[in-house]
């Protein structure tokens, strides 16, 4: 999922051609060399104790013809070393080795055929800002002030784009009932996510998909691992929509569509509307239904409870006990025996999981009892401030909707 341009905003998740004959000779040679030869969220978390690229090395690093992508070398046997030789021309010199590492691991360990992978790899480019976006800050010699949720909501609840989703829930309203009578999360909800990753789908980015994720593996040497395998999820999406890898185009992250899915993401939960499951994949970048069922089946797969709230502002009569549970998941009987209760809204069964969480609001710090369905929020971006954006947005919006 797309991480938003916030100081606290976590991400699980953190993206000239050539003649005709130059590179028909050059993928001729790289049939000499080459070989045939996606931390993830826990929705079901217990409940805590209560607390005491590629052509061969003669040819030149320019860029490939229009339609590499299109040229697909032979498979060959595997090979003692699938690397030798190869070089990647959109990639800086010190960078070689390990995209020749990453040529193998993708056909070994990923299990891709060598047509896919490396014209897929010849044709990627290292994009330098998209790593630079994506690079933490470095470590400050003085503590960062937390970014008080009430701000990073605001930026999100503001009167345009609150018009905004009641124009897209009057344009969609059938879709929306069926799809929420199908999978039982709410229209609102997943409205917030629309809002917040693409604006209803205004911008869902022009980063190369697979250019961001290459990129990430090679500057990002703790997330290496998570984002090649991003890369192999990419390489096999395009290919089973029928398009040209470079054709998939989103944020620096590398997630895609107007509900931002990583490609892994996009293999797992995408699903085309009212079709039949194993027909096709859906288009996450245009297709309302399309979007709204698979970002649907992403939270039920994450511990979404279709009827539950998400939070509920809370009483807390002892403000120094609570603080201790501010960690970890708790029966709600066991907050409700110590003072903290919900101020409104419908009372939960006293085994149900919860957290408590601490809000900066314009008031002043608020508690809020989160329920498995703030955390399903989570799964998507293990942010607190954006999941709890996501519902104070849906509750305005169905406010405004009625």
């Amino acid at each position: 999922m797309n991480m938003s341009s916030t100081a606290d905003l976590y991400c699980d998740v953190f993206s000239s051609r050539r003649t005709y004959a130059a590179l028909l000779s050059g993928i001729a040679a790289l049939l000499l060399t080459a070989c045939a030869t996606k931390v993830p969220y826990q929705s079901a978390a217990p409940i805590s104790p209560a607390p005491s690229a590629i052509v061969p090395a003669p040819l030149a690093a320019t860029p490939p013809a229009a339609n590499a992508e299109n040229i697909a070398p032979t498979p060959l046997p595997e090979a003692a070393n699938c690397s030798q030789n190869l070089i990647f021309p959109g990639f800086p010199e010190s960078d070689q080795q390990r995209m020749r590492d990453f040529a193998c691991t993708l056909q070994t360990q990923y299990h891709l055929p060598p047509q896919w992978v490396l014209p897929a790899l010849y044709n990627a480019r290292f994009n330098a800002r998209a790593l630079a976006l994506m690079t933490p800050p470095p470590p400050s010699p003085v503590p960062l002030r937390p970014y008080p949720w009430w701000r990073y909501r605001d930026r999100f609840l503001r009167p345009d784009r609150l018009q905004r989703g009641v124009e897209f829930w009057n344009a969609h309203r059938h879709i929306l009932q069926q799809v929420a009578t199908k999978y039982g999360v709410s229209p609102e909800i997943l409205l917030g996510i629309l809002n917040i990753e693409t604006g209803f789908g205004s911008f869902q980015g022009n980063f190369r998909v697979l250019d961001a994720n290459l990129s990430l593996a090679l500057g990002l040497p703790a997330r290496r691992a998570f984002f090649l395998r991003e890369s192999a999820a990419t390489i096999e999406l395009a290919h089973r929509l029928g398009r040209p890898v470079s054709s998939l185009r989103g944020s620096e992250a590398g997630a895609m569509g107007m509900s931002q899915f990583l490609a892994s993401s996009y293999l797992k939960y995408g699903t085309v509307w009212d079709d039949p499951p194993g027909e096709g994949l859906p288009d996450l970048w245009t297709s309302v239904p399309d979007v709204l069922a698979s970002t649907s089946r992403f939270f039920l797969a994450h511990g979404w409870r279709p009827g539950q709230p998400v939070l509920q502002e809370a009483s807390v009569e002892n403000p120094v006990q609570a603080e201790q549970f501010l960690h970890g998941r708790y029966a709600l009987a066991q907050l409700t025996a110590l003072g903290i209760r919900p101020r409104a809204g419908r009372a939960m069964p006293g085994n149900t999981p919860v957290g408590l969480l601490r809000l900066a609001t314009e008031r002043g710090p608020r508690y809020y009892i989160a329920y498995p369905n703030f955390y399903a929020i989570m799964g998507y971006n293990p942010s607190i401030n954006y999941s709890a954006t996501v519902w104070a947005y849906a509750e305005a919006l169905r406010a405004r909707v009625g």
